[in-house]
């Protein structure tokens, strides 16, 4: 059990909690109101549990300039089993004392969250359920499961390290070959043929000799050009017509000439009427402007550009190219009888017969370049161009040649088989992969791939085995679990109850899950809920909460070393149970008769007071009464507290209802909440000043005996309030007729009420009315 708490420093608003050593009993109660630190203190026994620094360490007070200090001391019963346990802001140190602690932290990590029951929650719960043989042979399972993993990764290495050896062949069928004994010499001859098959295929991929191409001389367009003349006008024409413009206004006369010859002045002139025929400087104009001329000496100027283009040695540049190649191709021939000799294109004499044509056709055409309105006979041109007809005929020869040596080519391929290389080679693979199928490095690693087999098959079973022990036992398990989850929930009359409590693989892990069957529905907690009702839509906050605390009963009372056992309780029982306190009464009671200690921290002094009374009455244990009270830096402490006197008058139940309306509670009647007032500030001034007041004086003579005080007399302390409240009094005592000496008020708003109601509170838990 806790025996002593000696300190708890700069843990949240536990600055100091120990003053002094806590000395705890077997039945420890702890009162606390609100944000005083109650969570606080049990998540630090929580942490002490599992020796969780994180949690701890997270939670320093703010502002704390020294560093976080626990010490708790915990005796086991036995002689010398006494020990502390400590936390020195770093690390927990000590021996792992056995507690197991109600708090929103056990709801949150193995029951519910705000969104619903989350993977984890149903891990954890498996693992509160199952208890230390189930857990044990579950790490059994998970130990074999891990040499399963192991084995195969062994496999898989010794697969690996053959596939060098069996090429693209499937690692069974490369087992199982047969030995060929003759490997060496079968291999030697498939090199042999895939060698002929190879030079086969390469004479049948040779090329063939090039043929020439037959040179092309086109001078159709030329003879004409050569017999036509220029009848109409000498070859002066132009100069005569530009002459005469130039005497007469130059270009204005051109202009006018031009747009005269419109009128047709054949016969005679439009404009002085003077005969025109035969008239040279008229047919001078009709030439100089239709263009006629001009284009007739362009054509005749092109004749030599254009012979020199037709007859010129690029006429025969494949040629040489074509010899050039096939000189090339008949070493790659050379090795076959076929090649007697490789005809060839005479080019030299061939470009110096081009030359010859060339200078003849040259000569006529300068003839007509010297007179070129005379026309020529064309005879002697077209006699120089059909002595090109000598080297169309060499190339006739040459490709006929070409032919006839390509028709041999062509006919000793045919006879060559096509080879299938690709099977040849992947006969030869073969049978290397079956050669090596048989040496001594394949055979090692064949046998360390069937002992690696042997040994995942070995593991295999194992793990088998584990699960079938392990689902048989958590069967059983998960069962007990259920059904006394749902004897507590019978105990708390809750309107359900969990149906199917079992394990599942799915979702990844080993996780729980069941069915909640609730008014005639059912909602399943598992992987891939489905269904129109959800955990949080299914349960009220309460029923959540009962639920949560049956799962913890039921865990605790499974546990076989529950006699060593302190459990620590936080709010366990809430507004939201008040139908449970009974029952809730009764599981505290049962904790304490089965478990070395019970911590219960709760701010419902009534119901800590009933659990105190029930163990007293039935004189099963010391009981311990402490509180969490403030100090004066709004920090908390934790000291001794007297539950009966606490409980004794209706003082809690008014300070409880004017809390409640500041939280906004609706359903509290402002008339009842502004009634509470002036009991609720007249009985804390009775409690803090005990005797100084006589039992029945109103507030207003209590104030009278403030006003009238002086030091040492402590009413003095509250000279500097006097007049607050005597205002809070004037408002506070309208609604009692019996001390007003009037009507009592009975209407009465939020807005007036609310800065009241605050004032009392605030007077009497920090002496102030602000």
């Amino acid at each position: 059990m806790l025996e002593k708490i000696i300190s708890i420093d700069n843990v949240g608003v536990l600055k100091k909690a120990a003053q002094r050593p806590v000395e705890l009993q077997k039945v420890s109660l702890i009162y606390a109101d609100n944000a005083r630190g109650k969570s606080t203190l049990s998540s630090v026994l929580l942490a002490c549990s599992t020796f969780d620094a994180k949690d701890v360490s997270d939670r320093k007070t703010v502002g704390a300039t020294l560093p976080q200090k626990v010490v708790l001391r915990f005796n086991q019963g036995a002689p010398g089993g006494a020990f502390n346990v400590q936390f020195d802001g770093n690390a927990w140190a000590g021996q792992k004392p056995n507690l197991h602690v109600f708090n929103q932290a056990f709801v949150d990590r193995n029951v519910y969250a705000s969104s619903g029951v989350l993977p984890e929650q149903r891990e954890a719960l498996l693992d509160l359920a199952l208890g230390d043989a189930a857990v044990a042979q579950r790490t059994k399972f998970d130990a074999e499961t891990i040499a399963v993993k192991e084995s195969t990764v062994t496999v898989n290495s010794a697969e690996a390290a053959l596939q060098g050896y069996r090429g693209q062949l499937p690692l069974a069928q490369y087992i199982k070959l047969a030995s060929i004994p003759d490997a060496d010499d079968l291999i030697v001859q498939t090199d042999k043929l895939i060698a002929e098959a190879r030079a086969s295929d390469q004479i049948r991929r040779r090329p063939e000799f090039r043929p020439a191409p037959y040179p092309a001389f086109s001078f159709d367009d030329i003879p004409s050009l050569l017999e036509s003349s220029f009848e109409s006008i000498s070859i002066t024409a132009e100069e005569t017509a530009k002459a005469h413009f130039a005497k007469h206004n130059g270009t204005a006369t051109e202009r006018w000439a031009a747009e005269g010859l419109q009128h047709q002045p054949d016969n005679e002139c439009p404009f002085c009427g003077q005969p025109t025929r035969d008239l040279g400087l008229l047919k001078a104009f009709k030439l100089y402007f239709d263009g006629s001329y001009s284009e007739y000496q362009k054509r005749i100027t092109q004749l030599r550009h254009l012979v020199k283009e037709r007859v010129g040695e690029q006429q025969l540049a494949s040629w040489r190219a074509c010899n050039e190649y096939n000189q090339g191709l008949r070493s790659v021939w050379s090795e076959t009888s076929l090649i007697d000799e490789i005809p060839e294109l005479d080019f030299e004499k061939a470009a110096s017969l081009l030359q010859c044509v060339e200078v003849a056709l040259l000569e006529i055409v300068a003839a007509k370049e010297g007179n070129p309105l005379d026309a020529l006979d064309s005879k002697p041109f077209m006699a120089a161009v059909a002595m090109l007809s000598e080297l169309s005929d060499q190339a006739r020869i040459f490709n006929e040649q070409i032919g006839e040596l390509n028709g041999r080519i062509l006919a000793y391929k045919q006879r060559l088989a096509a080879p299938d290389i690709a099977a040849l080679s992947e006969q030869r693979e073969v049978l290397t992969i079956t050669k090596n199928r048989f040496s001594a490095e394949v055979l090692k690693l064949i046998d360390g791939l069937d002992a690696a087999k042997a040994q995942l098959r070995t593991a295999e079973r194992a793990r088998e085995a584990a699960r079938t022990e392990l689902d048989h036992l958590m069967a059983a398990t998960l069962l007990t679990f259920q059904d006394a989850i749902n004897g507590w929930l019978r105990s708390f009359s809750a309107p359900f109850e969990i149906d199917s409590l079992g394990s599942t693989h799915l979702g990844g892990g080993l996780r729980s899950e069941y069915v909640l069957k609730i008014r005639g529905a059912r909602v399943v907690i598992g992987p891939k809920t489905t269904g129109d009702l959800s955990f949080h839509a299914a349960l009220s906050e309460g029923d959540k909460r009962t639920l949560a605390f049956a799962f913890f009963l039921a865990r605790l009372f499974a546990d076989p070393k529950r006699t060593e056992t302190t459990v620590v309780l936080d709010d366990v029982f809430t507004s939201l149970d008040r139908h449970r306190r009974h029952n809730t009464v009764e599981a505290v009671l049962k904790m304490v008769a089965e478990c070395s200690q019970v911590i219960a921290l709760g701010h419902d002094a009534h119901f800590l007071r009933e659990v105190k009374r029930r163990v007293e009455r039935k004189k099963i244990a010391i009981v311990g009464e402490y509180s969490l009270h403030r100090d004066a830096e709004e920090y908390s402490y934790l000291d001794s507290f007297d539950l009966d006197e606490y409980c004794s008058s209706d003082y809690y139940k008014h300070y409880q209802l004017v809390e409640r309306f500041i939280a906004g509670d609706q359903t509290c009647s402002m008339l009842e909440v502004a009634k509470a007032l002036r009991l609720l500030v007249e009985g804390h001034l009775h409690r803090c000043f005990p005797k100084k007041f006589k039992e029945g004086q109103t507030v207003g003579d209590m104030l009278g005996q403030v006003k009238a005080a002086a030091p040492p007399n402590p009413l003095a302390l509250l000279l500097p309030l006097h007049a607050d409240l005597v205002s809070f009094n004037e408002f506070a005592a309208a609604f009692h007729h019996d001390t007003s000496g009037g009507y009592t008020r009975v209407e009465i708003n939020q807005a007036e009420l609310l800065p009241f109601a605050k004032g009392a509170l605030g007077f009497i838990q920090m002496r102030t009315f602000r």
